[in-house]
């Protein structure tokens, strides 16, 4: 009993040792950063002053009028789509929802087992 004790009081100081080492690793680790980080980092501000200058326009603007939004859709669904095509979207040509489909294919199997 007195070698777990003994070797437990050796065990501490390094615990000790090495969580300082990690703590100085991760500080240090953190601070340095490479030079291709911080350009992708300020492309995302860009992207973000864009949008803010964007929507202080908004602000100062009047309310949008429907032949506005219907401008800059330009005869698509709606304006954030902008030119999609409603004759070119996907349409499934079955009319059963999916629970009624998963329904059926669970009575089915039942009704075989």
């Amino acid at each position: 009993m007195t070698y777990v004790s003994t070797w437990l009081s050796h065990l501490r100081p390094m615990q000790m040792l090495m969580s300082i080492l990690l703590s100085a690793i991760l500080v240090f680790g953190s601070g340095c950063t490479p030079a291709d980080t911080k350009s992708a980092m300020t492309k995302g501000t860009v992207q973000l002053d864009k949008i803010e200058q964007k929507s202080k326009e908004a602000l100062d603007s009047p309310a949008t009028s429907l032949k506005t939004i219907e401008e800059r859709s330009k005869g698509a669904l709606n304006e954030v789509q902008g030119s999609a095509d409603r004759n070119k979207m996907y349409r499934s040509t079955d009319t059963k929802p999916p629970v009624i489909k998963q329904a059926e294919k669970a009575i089915d199997n039942m009704k075989k087992s």
